[in-house]
């Protein structure tokens, strides 16, 4: 319904000049024009002395409460003018019952024009507000009733021309997430990279096309437009990170590949049974593995040069130096047979320590991959040894966990399977104060072994059958707090 500047509805137009100017109809026919007129050339208030003589009462009614909807549209415009600009829900209340109150007025009535300035000005800012929280219907509707209530004007033209620039902004936006989305639904990790890379080069060109249209909208600063300007370029950089991480994650996967294959037990070696021949050739393969695992990672990083970043390369071949040092060590130990075989069984892996994490450790209970050993048909004491990687001055622990509670006695040095314990007074490195349930910690490890070694005695028990695993914590108290 306009009220400002807008012609009256025809009929009623005609009706009521007709009555009010030559007399005829009604009495009540009569008031009511010249209150309209009152109201129109003069200000609503003035309507009322008219409408008060309109005898029909529902009628009456009628046209008082029209001044009492036109006073409360007034009374909300005043009030927005109290609002703080920062409490935008107040405002978008005030703006609607504004609209409300004057679209339920008569088609006859017009609005004063200071009353359709303060109306379309508190409207635009609403419908700004509104599309920059992409709230596109809503801020339509809004301009379709602020334009039928108050009239044209500049500031509700330029609204429109926001309305018109969002809603086209978000159209590309639609499209583009939809684009997004079928990428992130590729099943192949290249087919996906690719999906990926056509979706971001679409955002590019909309981005490209969106700030043309924008610069001629004549509205670019608009708050509504600003923001989803801002928005779209946030989806386009998020697709982005979209991208890298996946490429990431994948880079990290050869990582995690080449532990898992530094940590791998041969499954005839379960029961520290295997020879040393077969011990070498265990240690040969993962070798090979692992160089096979980095050569995968080179050709992926050659695919997406631009993506992998040296950074990458360097953690991994920084951990695939580190892991060759310990083959190497392990192998150097293995390859002295005869002072080997007198240490007794191995465990495998034959070295661990914090350098090949356990996956979901945390910075305060770290533990290693552990290393297993196992045995069967054990009718007397048996012994053990392993490899175990401390950096100086870490306070780590090594504890040999049992799925029984047979007694665990750990040395530093080689017992000759248990020959030169009482003979050489050995002292056992257990913390027994210490002890939890079947696991037997060495606390601070790196200072009680003399060497990278550790021999330990795993005393006959109950049954014949026994297995366990030793791990290397970072605080094996703090762990079992």
């Amino acid at each position: 319904m306009k009220k400002c500047g807008i012609i009256f509805s025809a009929v009623l137009v005609a009706v009521l000049a007709s009555c009010a100017t030559m007399g005829g109809g009604s009495a009540d026919d009569n008031a009511i024009a010249r209150g309209v007129k009152a109201w129109n050339e003069r200000e609503p208030a003035a309507a009322a002395a008219y409408w008060n003589d309109i005898e029909n009462k529902d009628v009456n009614k009628k046209y008082q409460n029209y001044i009492t909807l036109y006073n409360a549209g007034v009374d909300a415009l005043s009030d927005a003018d109290s609002i703080k600009a920062s409490n935008e829900p107040k405002l978008l209340a005030a703006c609607n019952t504004a609209l409300s109150k004057f679209t339920a007025l008569d088609p006859a009535l017009k609005l004063p024009p200071d009353v359709c300035q303060k109306g379309s000005v508190l409207a635009a800012g609403r419908i700004s507000a509104l599309l920059a929280s992409e709230k596109l219907t809503a801020a339509k509707n809004m301009y379709t009733s602020a334009l039928k209530v108050y009239g044209d004007s500049d500031v509700l033209a330029s609204a429109g021309k926001e309305v018109d620039t969002v809603s086209s902004i978000l159209t590309k936006k639609s499209a583009l997430g939809s684009q997004a989305d079928k990428a992130r639904a590729v099943a192949g990790f290249d087919e996906k990279i690719a999906a990926y890379d056509a979706s971001l080069a679409a955002y590019s060109a909309a981005e490209n096309e969106i700030a043309s249209d924008v610069n001629k909208s004549g509205v670019a600063k608009s708050a509504g437009v600003a923001a989803n300007v801002r928005s779209l370029k946030k989806a386009h950089q998020d697709l982005s990170i979209e991208r890298e991480s996946a490429i990431r994650e994948r880079a990290y996967e050869y990582k995690d590949r080449i532990g898992e294959e530094f940590a791998r037990t041969p499954e005839q070696g379960k029961n520290g049974k295997m020879s040393l021949e077969e011990i070498l050739a265990h240690y040969q393969s993962v070798k090979t593995n692992i160089d096979k695992i980095y050569q995968e990672l080179l050709d992926f990083a050659a695919h997406y040069p631009n993506d992998v970043g040296q950074d990458i390369l360097n953690d991994i071949n920084d951990q695939r130096k580190d892991l060759e040092d310990k083959i190497a060590q392990v192998n150097k130990e293995i390859s002295t047979a005869k002072e080997i075989a007198s240490r007794g069984k191995v465990v495998m892996p034959v070295m661990i320590g914090l350098f090949n994490p356990a996956p979901g450790s945390t910075a305060e209970s770290k533990k290693s991959r552990p290393a297993k050993f196992s045995a069967t048909d054990a009718k007397k004491d048996e012994y053990w040894w392993g490899m175990v990687s401390i950096p100086k001055n870490q306070m780590n622990d090594l504890v040999i966990t049992l799925k029984d509670n047979r007694t665990v006695s750990v040395f530093s040095e080689n017992t000759k399977s248990g020959k030169l314990i009482k003979k050489n007074n050995m002292k056992d490195l257990v913390n027994r104060g210490y002890k939890v349930g079947n696991s037997w910690p060495v606390l601070n490890a790196g200072s009680q072994l003399t060497s990278d070694k550790y021999f330990f005695e795993v005393q006959k028990g109950k049954t014949e059958d026994y297995e366990g695993e030793v791990v290397v914590y970072s605080s094996f108290i703090v762990r079992m707090r």
